[in-house]
Order: C-alpha cells, then structure tokens, then sequence
C-alpha cells in the first residue's frame, strides 16, 4: 500500500525544498513542502473482491509553504503540480495508472500570519496494486 512516505520520498528527488513533512509543518520554517492526505473514496472493489482488484488509490494533499515572494512560491508549486498533471510516474514502488488533479494547477491559500505564500496540490493516485 502507497504510503505518504513513498509520496514524499519520491518528491524530495524531483524538488529542491529546505524542510520536508508528513502530515503537519511548522509554519515558521520557509521553503517546505507538506505531504497530507487527501480523504478518498474512489478505490472500487471488482467483482470477487480483493483478489480481483488490480489498483488502489491514494489521496494526497500537497502543501508548499515557500517564501513572502509570491511568483517564486506560485512558480515552485507549479513544478510539483507539473510533476502529476497527466503525468504516471513510479511512486514507492508503485505504477501509477492515472492521477486525477483536483485543478488544473495549484490552488493558492494566500499568506500564512507570517507573509509565507501558500498553494496546495490534490491529487488522486490510482496505482497498481501488489498485494
């Protein structure tokens, strides 16, 4: 099973960024990317149950936290939503078949108290299974 991890893990080779988490950030340090999940209910079960069924999907909720330069944040956002959009790299292990955007490029969340801009990329990844 794709774990937030292996999302991370693979990001981290693709984007340079100083701080990279799981879950939550601490929203004083510039230049992090957060890998979150993103709640989903699109995996189907096929017909004979597990067995049967081929993929898995993991939802995924990417924040960048970047900079008080908002074209330089809104441009590294656009690189990782680059890295998804109509893209099926190998995450962990994992093929991924299809990764379903939730937009069409980064949804920006404005400033953090701080002055840090933020965008946040969601994305389905529907992947072959190996279990």
């Amino acid at each position: 099973m794709m774990t937030l991890k292996d999302v991370k893990d693979w990001l981290k080779e693709q984007v340079s960024a100083d701080v990279w988490k799981i879950g939550t950030y601490d929203a004083s340090n510039e230049k992090t990317i957060c890998v979150r999940n993103l709640t989903s209910n699109r995996g189907k079960l096929a017909i004979g149950g597990l067995q049967n069924t081929s993929t898995a999907v993991k939802g995924v909720s990417i924040i960048v936290h970047w900079s008080k330069n908002p074209d330089e944040t809104e441009r590294v956002a656009q690189e990782v939503h680059a890295l998804f959009y109509g893209q099926r790299p190998v995450i962990g292990g994992y093929q991924l078949i299809k990764c379903d955007m939730r937009s069409d490029e980064p949804i920006s969340v404005g400033m953090d108290a701080s002055g840090i801009y933020e965008y946040v990329i969601e994305t389905w990844l529907t992947y072959e299974r190996k279990e």
